[in-house]
């Protein structure tokens, strides 16, 4: 718990008081119940289609999802912590949330005995209590319609042509600005030097919304014209028929990772590690690409045919950045205060 922020433990420990809490005795006695802690909607559904249906159900796992906000969820698990056994098996966390996770030990350590999969996951990718399930470049999304230049670097986001034009994702806002730090600072880690830069395109009337989904009936409408976002996300709108393109930044794309872990506490670690070992297998990792535009992260998945060259990289390939999660992790409490703090005073 030492290396995690105290603030952010003791915020979402009392954020999780409010929450409904379950009986952790009866999901103990649950057998073959695995209860996966995830966002819900498009991710959820696929978790469903690719991973739990197909490849867990044969094996008698019975998956149940804890649909939710991340932090919610977050606070969930930190206000169970000391329970011998939680009411959640697997987590599902952006990166630098499993990071947290990781330092405050509340996950549990992973090698290939539990989770054999992960011999194949990605070098650059690599984690010791979380897996890598999915990732995606970072990129400037726009609409061809109504923006004739595309943009090139993450400061064109600034420019008059795009006043009052630009959607942020404000569940997401931290990854704007590890990219206004790589664009300025030329170091991602940088993100408390970059806040005059991001005050200057909130007040230059940016959008903040509050979920990932409702970007894209902005971008349909006119409400804005280009935001940060992941490409995978970019390809899954485009094949829903939306008029939408993905700009790579000269500067190079941060790299988004969806992350999976076993909370320590888990009422049945065997079926959570069947779990992650699932989301691994290429048939998985294959389904999420062709339906969701997210790239493998493991090294036996190529992709083929119409999905591989929908998802290919432009050439010359970007440069993909991974995150700094320590450095992040440092200055994130004082990064959310102030970021609140702007919105509410626009």
């Amino acid at each position: 718990m030492d290396s995690l922020p105290r603030r952010s433990l003791l915020r979402l420990g009392a954020g999780a008081a409010t929450l409904p809490f379950m009986p952790a005795i009866a999901r103990a006695q649950a057998g073959g119940r695995c209860v996966v802690s995830t966002w819900g909607g498009d991710y959820g559904n696929l978790l469903t289609a690719n991973i739990e249906t197909p490849l867990l159900a044969p094996k008698g796992i019975e998956c149940v999802q804890d649909a939710g906000t991340e932090p919610a969820r977050i606070a969930k698990s930190i206000a169970q912590r000391r329970l011998p056994r939680g009411n959640v098996d697997v987590i599902c966390l952006q990166a630098p949330a499993a990071y947290d996770l990781e330092a405050a030990g509340m996950l549990e350590p992973l090698d290939e005995s539990k989770v054999p999969n992960l011999k194949y996951v990605l070098p650059s990718l690599t984690s010791a209590q979380s897996i890598p399930h999915i990732f995606s470049p970072q990129v400037i999304a726009y609409n061809p319609e109504r923006v004739t230049t595309p943009p090139t670097t993450y400061s064109d986001l600034e420019s008059d042509k795009f006043r009052g034009k630009v959607g942020i994702l404000d569940n997401s806002y931290i990854w704007v600005a590890m990219a206004a730090a790589l664009k300025y600072k030329g170091d991602v880690g940088a993100i408390d030097a970059v806040k005059p830069e991001l005050e200057r395109l909130v007040k230059s009337g940016a959008h903040a919304y509050t979920s990932t989904e409702a970007f894209a009936p902005a971008i349909k409408s006119g409400e804005i014209d280009v935001g940060l976002v992941w490409h995978a996300r970019v390809l899954f709108w485009q094949k829903g028929g939306l008029a939408l393109r993905s700009a790579f930044p000269t500067e190079g794309c941060l790299t988004y990772v969806s992350s999976m872990g076993v909370l320590k506490n888990a009422p049945n670690k065997a079926a959570a590690f069947a779990y992650l070992n699932a989301a691994l297998e290429p048939a998985a990792q294959r389904g999420f690409a062709a339906s969701m535009g997210y790239l493998p992260t493991v090294t036996n998945a190529p992709l083929e045919g119409e999905t591989a060259q929908r998802l290919a990289l432009p050439e010359p390939a970007p440069k993909l950045i991974p995150a700094n999660y320590e450095r992040l992790a440092a200055t994130r409490d004082d990064m959310n205060d102030w970021w609140r703090r702007l919105l509410d005073r626009r």
